[in-house]
């Protein structure tokens, strides 16, 4: 044997090394893949646990808030005015906000208005004039439409308060009783800020509140609530409040019943 020819023996002595190490790097691989599939087996078979989000409960100062806004997109301040038993009244109020010469309704839209506020059905008819001046608007049964007279120029009634404030809300079981106090100036009926839109229970004598705008005289409001809430624990009781009572149907409120308290406390 040439002394410069490998011998194959301290050859394979040499090598015999690495093939262990190639063995057990193999090895410890596969144990490696087989604990994350043991884990991931393990953590399908597990139970899972479901997060259930809990519904947060309205605070009465929130839902207060909320049925103002609700009250006041759906000018519903107008039953002060018209009353609970000529809904279509309120309804063509409500529809007619903002609309120039409205003096034609189509009485679909009278009909959605009361479910969707009241969650009740009506049945459509001429409506009286809420001074007891005749009818104001003629019901066409074949049309289904509503169309103002126009026979009446004597002024309307206020249907929008000037000043609300929330004299009670309670919860009576799945339920919402909210009770108001509102101040109303009509200068057509009365001199005075009264608690209804008639002008008959007086509260303030409107001269003391005027001041000049760019629009003449009128009611400075700021001045008046502050007044009102000072005086509140005093007049709170007097004169007229209305009471909603809302239930939640289908994710919205519904007014189920409407109320005028008139007798003091």
């Amino acid at each position: 044997m040439n002394e410069y020819e490998p011998n194959p023996k301290l050859q394979n002595l040499v090598n015999q090394p690495k093939k262990k190490k190639n063995k057990i790097l193999f090895i410890l691989i596969g144990v490696i893949v087989l604990l994350i599939f043991i884990i991931f087996i393990m953590s399908l078979s597990g139970t899972k646990v479901v997060e259930r989000e809990v519904e947060k409960k309205q605070s009465l100062d929130e839902i207060s808030t909320e049925l103002g806004y609700f009250i006041d997109s759906n000018k519903l301040d107008a039953l002060d005015a018209f009353g609970y038993d000529n809904l279509a009244r309120v309804a063509i109020n409500r529809i007619c906000y903002g609309v120039d010469n409205c003096n034609s309704i189509q009485g679909n839209a009278v009909k959605e208005y009361i479910d969707d506020i009241f969650g009740v059905e009506v049945t459509l008819s001429n409506i009286n004039c809420e001074l007891g001046d005749g009818v104001i608007y003629t019901y066409d049964n074949e049309s289904n439409k509503f169309v103002y007279t126009g026979e009446h120029a004597h002024g309307g009634i206020s249907t929008k308060p000037i000043y609300t404030k929330v004299n009670s809300i309670k919860r009576k079981d799945n339920k919402i009783e909210l009770i108001l106090n509102k101040l109303y100036y009509n200068p057509e009926r009365t001199d005075y800020i009264t608690t209804d839109p008639f002008g008959v229970n007086r509260v303030y004598d409107s001269k003391d509140y005027m001041h000049t705008t760019s629009y003449g005289e009128d009611i400075d409001l700021t001045k008046l609530s502050a007044n009102y809430e000072n005086d509140f624990d005093e007049l709170k009781n007097v004169g007229t409040r209305y009471k909603y009572l809302f239930v939640k149907k289908d994710g919205h409120y519904v007014l189920e019943k409407y109320e005028i308290i008139t007798e003091e406390e």
